[in-house]
């Protein structure tokens, strides 16, 4: 058998055996084939490169109404059986109080060869590093302490199939960069990009590296000056709103309202009736992809129109619960180690008509970029990193098992970089001081820009690394400062 032919057999094998097995209901198997390349590079060259390829299967099985999840790199039939027995037995131990539901009806066959004209593993290692070194070169007249960037790739062969006769072939070529500046007495610089375009990306490198090292000159020509507390005017950057735009759609994630964690309903005012957000698919980028974990056809959600709550996030089992038809938020982690998550792929948030002079005329603060959000609910921060089934529903058991939640939904953002404002002008930079969210904070915004940009990145939930893209404008808000906990 060739290479590719190996994970085929596998999930095939797998397939029968979840068929002839009385305790499974239903089953998802995939088999992957990724040609995979991994290269950091510093200020002092490469440092690690490497490439490689891999070859696996992964299965997410129903047993007594619940789920479990499970990828192997080690074919040989005894370790299938092994994956299976496993599978099989993590349904039936996780004891879920609902029974989870899959759809027995519907039936996908469909070929999706992806977005890529060229394969991004038909480039040269040599050619990757050199591009990389190129980048760095960009900010050599910044005075800088470290700068260093984290580059992989990887093409992905995948055919996916199910017990109800479902099958979907797959390519997908996905490559990222993370690039992080630690400028002298200032505050680090850091970005990531990504797309699935294929070798296409490579050639949006150097825009990349470039625009980071023009944050970093603004930092470095620029003085700390005071920090802001308390109310005020704020203008968030488009890549600042899409940050902002993507924790909140976590909210909307129908297991998370599940949990007992999202403060939104449908039908809540979210925004200003100027505020609308959509879920979409975007050919090229980072999140996207044309078929879902279930094998469901990924399309657009409309999730917030006029201000207001449309619609959940689902995958089946939540969609069918909802009697609301799912389309495609079952996400595939970054690494096939890991579950899908119901999440957004490519969110959308509609421009609006203000200037980017609009926007800053008058206001107190600008915020070019966030760190990490903290949020504030203890039983919340546990349960976004914990690990969890691969089964939707076991999240109504946690809240079962719950009071309700009056925190949730609060955050502290904090400031990575960011500018107080005089007469719509920088005035110096800002440090040690958050954000402060709380679920009526986007009904304060005054303002939505009329210019967009576009932020990835990798979102982490239940162990899960789920990618994420969000195009935003730049928002205008009232909202409170606080020196960073």
């Amino acid at each position: 058998m060739t290479g590719s032919d190996e994970p085929i057999a596998a999930m095939e094998w797998l397939l029968d055996r979840f068929e002839t097995d009385d305790d499974v209901a239903y089953a998802e198997v995939g088999a992957v084939s990724q040609a995979k390349t991994d290269l950091i590079v510093t200020e002092n060259g490469p440092r690690d490169e490497l490439t490689f390829d891999e070859t696996g299967v992964w299965c997410r099985v129903f047993a007594d109404g619940a789920a479990d999840y499970r990828y192997t790199t080690t074919l040989d039939e005894a370790a299938l059986a092994d994956v299976a027995d496993r599978a099989v037995r993590g349904g039936k131990f996780l004891a879920q109080a609902d029974s989870a539901r899959f759809d027995q009806f519907t039936t996908h066959r469909a070929v999706h060869g992806g977005w890529a004209t060229d394969r991004i593993d038909d480039v040269p290692l040599e050619t990757k590093r050199s591009l990389v070194e190129a980048g760095l070169a960009t900010a050599g007249d910044v005075d800088i302490e470290r700068q260093w960037v984290n580059y992989a790739d990887t093409h992905i062969e995948e055919t996916m199939a199910t017990t109800t006769e479902s099958t979907v072939r797959t390519t997908l070529d996905r490559a990222s960069v993370e690039y992080t500046l630690a400028v002298r007495d200032g505050p680090p610089v850091r970005r990531h990009a990504g797309s699935t375009e294929g070798a296409a990306f490579l050639n949006d490198l150097h825009d990349v590296f470039e625009a980071a090292a023009v944050d970093a000159r603004a930092f470095e020509q620029s003085v700390a000056t005071d920090v802001p507390t308390g109310k005020m005017t704020t203008v968030l950057s488009p890549c600042a709103a899409g940050q902002l735009f993507a924790f909140v759609s976590r909210y909307l994630e129908a297991d998370m309202r599940d949990m007992g964690l999202s403060p939104y309903e449908v039908g809540d005012e979210l925004g200003p009736e100027s505020l609308t957000i959509a879920d979409t698919v975007h050919a090229g980028s980072w999140a996207a992809r044309g078929y879902d974990a279930e094998l469901r056809p990924t399309t657009p959600v409309q999730l917030v129109k006029n201000g207001i709550v449309t619609r959940y996030l689902h995958n089946t089992t939540t969609g069918a619960e909802a009697d609301v038809f799912p389309a495609g938020n079952a996400v595939h982690s970054v690494s096939f180690e890991q579950p899908p998550r119901i999440h957004a792929r490519h969110l959308e948030v509609a421009p609006g008509d203000a200037t980017d002079s609009t926007l800053c005329d008058g206001a107190d603060v600008l915020v070019e970029r966030f760190d990490d959000p903290w949020v504030r609910d203890e039983f919340e921060r546990v349960q976004r990193s914990g690990v969890m089934p691969a089964s939707a529903l076991y999240a109504r058991d946690i809240d079962r098992k719950t009071d309700d939640r009056i925190g949730r939904g609060c955050a502290a953002f904090p400031v990575a970089e960011g500018y107080r404002l005089l007469n719509g002008d920088r005035a110096g930079y800002i440090e040690g001081v958050s954000l402060v969210y709380d679920p009526a904070t986007l009904r304060g915004v005054t303002a939505i820009g009329d210019i967009r940009d576009t932020v990835t990145g990798v979102d982490e939930k239940h162990k899960s690394h789920i990618p994420y893209a969000v195009t935003a404008p730049g928002i205008r808000l009232r909202t409170t400062f606080r020196p960073v906990e």
